[in-house]
């Protein structure tokens, strides 16, 4: 299992570098997201149409397989044990409130299921984070 935040799962449903490498590693097996991703996938969304960069069209077709996909990814709820582990990261690192819970998910899931789970994201400061805390990031 592989646990994608949302700035990789943007990157499955646009056209964007690293577009690429996001289909890969969904191709690889299992994965996983926090259910906050559908409202920062429909923000990210929402900016490019805004932007001119994507018709109300295209994003239609990409909210349309976004709901499509989860019903085949495991999706970590915001759950009040994520967010304990959220503002402990907070503590010890220079996130955004939401990456904290993208962090959160994963680290909760690690757990949870008891095996390693890489994490994939495209922010520079999660990723350090995400080192620091042990996991394997892209």
């Amino acid at each position: 299992m592989r646990f994608f935040d949302a700035s990789a799962l943007v990157k499955r449903y646009t056209n964007e570098p690293s577009s690429a490498e996001v289909e890969r590693l969904f191709g690889i097996g299992p994965a996983a997201i926090s259910r906050l991703s559908e409202v920062e996938v429909a923000s990210a969304l929402e900016r490019l149409l805004a932007e001119g960069l994507m018709t109300s069209s295209d994003r239609d077709r990409v909210v349309a397989a976004l709901e499509l996909d989860l019903s085949t990814l495991r999706i970590v709820e915001l759950t009040a044990e994520v967010t304990v582990v959220a503002r402990n990261l907070l503590s010890r690192h220079r996130l955004r409130a939401s990456d904290a819970v993208q962090l959160a998910s994963c680290l909760w899931l690690q757990r949870e299921l008891g095996e390693s789970i890489p994490f994939t994201g495209f922010d520079n400061r999660l990723n350090r984070a995400a080192d620091r805390e042990g996991l394997a990031t892209k």
